[in-house]
């Protein structure tokens, strides 16, 4: 098999694309994250550099697998990481039907370890697929002095979705109480998107992502077919909004937002219900609600108010430097240097 790193103006090459929608429609580990218009947002929006690996046959020079990541680097060194900005679930993108899984991986990562420069590098952060839990073995394998660290996703199996009689109540509520959802693409709706959003991660202390990050996805709802936004709306007043991202197979749960003093409307509730609607429609098999806080905290416990299952996924981290580095560095000053990416476990520096 032949490895080459890509850049950001491969992913437009017609054989890319017909590889990646081809094994988005079999294998729902590829997400809409991972598609062109996603990876073009994060560098163009100042995340990182977009820093890929095909995989392609000796013989045919097909595109088989695919690895996306990101590289950034600072006055302190370089760092790696599968998906940064939000996290989980990217690795080594392949067919579930081959049987090569391993040495494809090795063959990836080899292509990345010698595309740098080993002496500025700090760590570099692999986030094993989702929904396979199986193929944690191999990242072991391939990655046997990676730190490891544990993390748990939610999804539903779309054609398994029934609601109970509290998510119906909850629904007749918001309907009852003259919530109206709405697809929207257009620069006002964006900005109250955001204005929400911010207050939200104000009030819960989340780090936000960028107003640009929100506005180009939101201008490109609907036209690239893997992102939709949607608003919640009460006698004209923006109350909540929602950004998805489709792949073939798998919608994924992006940002939602709401309004406290409007929660008991509920819009957040339609507004899942509304875009679980047209996800069936479409023909997708998953929702993923991506990953939460904890078991305890109260954003887990709405996701399995829905009939979610729980899938497991691990982050690994290779490590360039000794760990007396990250702990003089410490967690603020990692993040500052590298805000959204993985660079080392931050429980580990106490």
């Amino acid at each position: 098999m032949i490895s080459e790193i890509i850049h950001i103006d491969f992913l437009e090459r017609p054989d890319f694309m017909d590889f990646l929608i081809s094994v988005s429609k079999e294998n729902e580990s590829v997400l809409g994250y991972h598609f062109p218009f996603y990876l073009q947002m994060l560098e163009n929006t100042g995340v990182g550099k977009f820093y890929g690996v095909i995989l392609k046959d000796d013989k045919t020079e097909q595109i088989f697998g695919f690895l996306p990541g990101f590289f950034k680097s600072s006055e302190i060194g370089s760092v790696y990481s599968s998906m940064p900005f939000f996290g989980p679930n990217a690795g080594l993108l392949m067919s579930r039907n081959r049987n090569d899984y391993f040495e494809a991986l090795q063959n990836a990562l080899a292509c990345l370890e010698n595309s740098w420069d080993s002496a500025v590098m700090i760590s570099a952060s692999f986030y094993t697929p989702f929904n396979q839990e199986g193929l944690m073995i191999d990242y072991h394998r391939a990655l046997p002095e990676a730190l490891r660290v544990d993390k748990f996703t939610s999804y539903i199996t779309l054609d398994e979705l029934q609601l109970s009689t509290s998510l119906q109540y909850d629904i007749r509520k918001a309907l009852k109480s003259g919530v109206e959802i709405k697809s929207v693409n257009d620069a006002e709706s964006a900005r109250a998107i955001y204005d929400i959003y911010i207050q939200n991660c104000n009030d819960y202390g989340i780090p936000p992502k960028s107003k640009e990050c929100i506005d180009l996805l939101v201008s490109q709802s609907s036209a690239s077919g893997n992102t939709e936004s949607y608003i919640a709306s009460v006698d004209g007043k923006v109350i909540g909004g929602l950004i998805m991202i489709y792949s073939e197979k798998t919608a994924s749960y992006y940002l939602p937002c709401s309004i406290h003093e409007y929660r008991s409307y509920q819009p957040t509730t339609l507004l899942i219900k509304h875009s679980m609607d047209l996800c069936i429609e479409r023909g997708l098999s998953y929702w993923n609600w991506e990953s939460s806080p904890s078991k305890d905290s109260g954003v887990f416990k709405f996701k399995q108010k829905w009939g979610s299952q729980e899938g497991q996924y691990q982050v690994l981290i290779k490590a360039y430097k000794e760990e007396s580095f990250f702990r003089e560095l410490g967690a603020s000053k990692i993040a500052s240097y590298f805000p959204h990416f993985f660079v080392f476990p931050f429980n580990l520096l106490s």
